[in-house]
């Protein structure tokens, strides 16, 4: 009698080979719904935010004032000054809602920010004006400024605008070369009067 050899070799080989195949397929498969994050192609820097805000149902006019170490003023009709950018000119409610095809967008945030782009050694001098007034009640403006790398906040405080054309010295505060702030003061320096000679 004549004995059979079986194996299932060829059927085991088989089975592996397809199960490489799908985990291959799974691999690409995963790569394609995860692409590989494209890095942006504009790079933000900032050294330093500093930002106003005051209630947002107020009808009020805040605007800032910030002047660098070389004289360079930032606001409202000057926004790209030396290495610093106005964001946004904040009218109260009046620039709050806009008519798009879509419908109209409402932004109700009353809020002005300046970047300091890059750091200027020496001081650097932080206005409010109230431009427009509608009531009686003082305005509470809210300034904040953040130093970004690292992060710290630098100051944070409140003060009251009660009189339309009123401007405060919120704070006049030093940087270094390394961007460390070295002096925090309030002694007042008019900068709305600057633009008005000019």
């Amino acid at each position: 009698m004549q004995r059979r050899y079986h194996t299932n070799l060829p059927f085991l080989d088989l089975l592996f080979n397809i199960l490489i195949g799908f985990v291959f397929l799974f691999i690409v498969s995963f790569l394609l719904i995860n692409p590989i994050a494209k890095r942006a192609d504009i790079e933000v820097k900032a050294e330093f935010l500093i930002t106003v805000f005051w209630p947002d149902n107020l009808e009020d006019d805040v605007d800032i004032y910030v002047e660098d170490p070389i004289g360079n003023l930032v606001w409202f009709k000057s926004r790209e000054p030396g290495l610093m950018h106005l964001d946004r000119d904040d009218l109260g409610k009046k620039n709050d809602e806009i008519v798009t095809a879509a419908g109209t967008i409402l932004f109700p945030e009353n809020r002005e920010i300046v970047t300091l782009r890059g750091i200027i050694p020496g001081e650097y001098v932080v206005n409010v004006h109230c431009y427009f007034k509608v009531g009686p009640e003082p305005i509470p403006v809210t300034i904040q400024i953040d130093k970004i790398n690292p992060y710290s906040v630098v100051l944070r405080e409140t003060v009251d605008l009660t009189n339309k054309g009123e401007e405060i010295t919120v704070t006049r505060f030093s940087v270094n070369s390394n961007g460390k702030v070295t002096n925090v003061n309030k002694l007042p320096k008019k900068l709305v009067e600057e633009w008005q000679k000019g």
